[in-house]
């Protein structure tokens, strides 16, 4: 019996066993979420190896940034930052009081009062302006019928003319549209006769002719001047007259200008000459040699001052009575003979636009010079 029995109770152990068992594990149906378990210090570290993008980021105060944030450098950049400059236009210009400046050095006029504001046009030094207002280190100014802006730092209120020099400057662009072959005496009281107005010469690469050329500088000298506070009288401002040389000085000697600039351009059958050059009287001129001196260091003066600014070669001041516009002069006079319109290459930097403006500025320097002034 014994036997028996001992037989019998490792299999009730068994069939015991697997019922428990197949109670534990539950409902085959379910099923349980496990979480694997780490040691402290590998949760942490799982916890920050997640990706970036789970976790929305923040700007410094803790706001949600949107998905694509741009970097600094872009920033800088964006056109955000010049939002808000629009250009502003004047229904009446006309109404609007303005004062006359001038730029002291090149600068850029912008739409708005800001240095990001979109930049309308840079402009020279000694440019005229027309002031509005100024407000916090910025100038207002009108252009035709719309505002902009101008750092203060660099403009000055205009001289008024003679203001600061007290000197008339008449200025005569050379020639006119129609050459008058027609005499007149080349001195007062002479018997010698010359033409009133020779047709002058044509360039070259420019196609331009003398009376073209002429009066674009003079008009820019006229205006470089002015801004200086010089006061101006110009003989022609068209091409369309018929004034002969004497009557042009004579036009210079009535207003008692204080210097006579005669503006001129050069011409030669040698193509390859080049450079400026000036002339005045000589000491032993018939009519007026007693303004020799004055009109010498006129002409040195010019002529120095034009080189350096326009970087062109110098000639000489030639002397000379021959001249009928220098010869019925009661004033200090030069002729500028401004480059070789015959030269091509001199020819077709004339005919830019800035070489004219360092001409013109070269001009007004050497008038500065002969009266002295800084």
């Amino acid at each position: 019996m014994k036997r028996t029995t001992c037989k019998r109770q490792p299999l009730f152990i068994l069939l015991a066993t697997l019922f428990l068992c197949l109670c534990g594990c539950g409902n085959p149906g379910e099923t349980k979420q496990q979480t694997k378990a780490f040691p402290a210090d590998t949760e942490q570290a799982a916890t920050q190896a997640e990706p970036k993008d789970t976790e929305p980021e923040t700007d410094d105060f803790g706001n949600d940034l949107p998905e694509e944030t741009l970097s600094p450098e872009t920033e800088q950049t964006n056109d955000s930052e010049t939002e808000g400059f629009v250009l502003e236009t004047a229904e009446h210009p006309q109404d609007i009081p303005v004062t006359e400046i001038v730029t002291t050095d090149s600068v850029n006029l912008r739409i708005g009062p800001d240095t990001k504001a979109d930049v309308f046009q840079t402009v020279r030094p000694r440019t005229v302006l027309q002031k509005v207002s100024e407000s916090d280190g910025w100038t207002k100014i009108l252009i035709e019928n719309a505002y902009y802006y101008v750092k203060s730092e660099y403009v000055k209120d205009k001289p008024a003319p003679g203001e600061r020099t007290g000197f008339l400057i008449a200025i005569d662009a050379g020639h006119q549209s129609k050459g008058n072959s027609e005499t007149e005496p080349v001195g007062p009281g002479a018997s010698e006769q010359k033409a009133k107005v020779a047709s002058g010469t044509r360039g070259v690469s420019s196609g331009l002719a003398e009376y073209e050329l002429t009066l674009m500088v003079s008009m820019k000298v006229r205006d470089e001047l002015q801004a200086r506070g010089y006061e101006v009288l110009m003989i022609r401002e068209s091409s369309d007259v018929n004034i002969s040389n004497a009557e042009r000085a004579q036009i210079a000697n009535q207003a008692g200008a204080d210097a006579f600039i005669r503006i001129h351009a050069n011409g030669s059958e040698n193509s390859a000459s080049n450079g400026a050059m000036t002339i005045c009287q000589s000491p032993s001129n018939p009519y007026n040699a007693s303004l020799y001196p004055q009109s010498k260091s006129l002409s040195v003066n010019v002529l120095d001052a034009l080189c350096a600014a326009a970087g062109c070669a110098r000639q000489s001041v030639w002397e000379t009575d021959t001249m009928t516009g220098i010869n019925w002069c009661q004033t200090p006079v030069t002729i500028v003979e401004m480059g070789y319109m015959t030269n091509p290459a001199e020819d077709a930097a004339m005919a830019d636009a800035d070489y004219q403006y360092k001409i013109a500025s070269g001009i007004a320097d050497g008038i500065d010079a002969y009266f002295g002034i800084q």
